[in-house]
């Protein structure tokens, strides 16, 4: 099981990765809608950072699950996914995207997979881990809703 400041960790390394690809989108984007949706979303992305930054070495353990050991594998297979592999990799899908739908799909499965992987760390956490955690689950859930009202 991660430890309560690995979590802290991935949370920021997420971030940094979220805002790079953001800036990177931005950057690529044609249309004025796009552009200014994916610098919002970096400035979101560097505000969490700070927020996951700001409980270092602060954080309550986390709590063990009765099912530790497949909770362990679950959180595992979504800190695998490219989304967590590194800003790189972010990079290379923003200046791949060959349409407007495609970066929004990247986007939003970017937005989704950090949504799912705050809402389990929440579930595990105590105290202020928790409550930074579920401020910034409603941010995410906000980016999925208004990326997904986009890509209609």
């Amino acid at each position: 099981m991660y430890s309560a400041e690995e979590v802290v960790e991935l949370a920021v390394n997420t971030e940094k990765n979220g805002k790079a690809f953001y800036e990177s989108a931005a950057d690529g984007a044609k249309d004025k809608e796009l552009k200014d949706l994916f610098g919002f979303l970096a400035i979101q992305e560097d505000s969490h950072r700070k927020r996951f930054e700001a409980l270092r070495g602060r954080t309550e353990k986390l709590m063990q699950p009765a099912d530790a050991e497949e909770t362990t594998k679950y959180l595992d297979a979504i800190v695998s996914s490219e989304f967590f592999m590194g800003s790189e990799k972010a990079l290379v899908r923003a200046k791949k995207a060959g349409s407007r739908q495609e970066l929004l799909s990247f986007a939003l499965q970017f937005e989704k997979d950090t949504l799912l992987f705050f809402t389990e760390i929440s579930e595990l956490s105590e105290g202020t881990t928790r409550d930074v955690l579920e401020e910034i689950i409603k941010e995410e859930k906000r980016h999925v809703r208004v990326i997904s009202e986009l890509m209609k």
